[in-house]
């Protein structure tokens, strides 16, 4: 199915099935971090989904996650780059989130694209959030446009919109799966918002 530029309702296993092998350039993620908010056993979904995105993307996935799980995810599921996010003292909160990227084959090789590996940028605050996870859509856009050639995006967690407005800024194609639909209307209407003037 075509999903180009689409943000799709629904569970991101279950859509991420009907998407074929190595059809997208880039995974770029923020999945839950915390085991109530996923139903039944968190790692046991995080491999799901790590495979999933491991068999539909073809150059990197990149995956934003908590320092609290940086421990068991460096074990587990062991990146070729590890970046960093700092949010300063923005908030009483952990000051970093771990940036996972994992290198598809030798044909592409992040390495040679990556030109920082630490982002200073203070996190949203709470009254500004459409999303109670929703991070800074200056933080996706300096590292998705640091990858040269990654045409198509998949986000499995799209939230609130912020990596297709990412890739819409950027003048990529974008595939956001989102499972609940005031989320979903939220991410179309930002996207929406968007002045086409932007990217002719």
């Amino acid at each position: 199915m075509d999903y180009i530029n689409q943000i799709i309702c629904g569970d991101c296993l279950e859509v991420m099935k009907e998407i074929p092998d190595k059809s997208v350039d880039m995974v770029f993620t923020s999945p839950s971090f915390k085991e109530k908010d996923i139903k039944g056993d968190y790692w046991k979904e995080y491999d799901k989904w790590f495979s999933e995105m491991n068999r539909i993307c073809k150059k990197v996935v990149i995956i934003i996650h908590s320092v609290t799980k940086l421990n068991y995810l460096m074990k587990k599921y062991p990146p070729k780059r590890l970046m960093i996010w700092g949010k300063g003292y923005s908030q009483c909160t952990y000051r970093f989130n771990p940036i996972l990227l994992y290198q598809m084959s030798d044909d592409y090789k992040i390495n040679k694209y990556i030109w920082c590996d630490v982002f200073g940028i203070q996190s949203i605050q709470s009254k500004k959030k459409e999303h109670k996870y929703q991070d800074p859509l200056i933080l996706y856009k300096s590292i998705i446009k640091m990858f040269r050639d990654c045409e198509i995006i998949l986000d499995p967690f799209i939230g609130s919109g912020t990596t297709a407005i990412a890739c819409k800024e950027l003048n990529r194609k974008y595939i956001g799966i989102e499972i609940s639909p005031e989320y979903c209307e939220i991410a179309r209407r930002r996207i929406s918002a968007i002045p086409e003037l932007l990217f002719k």
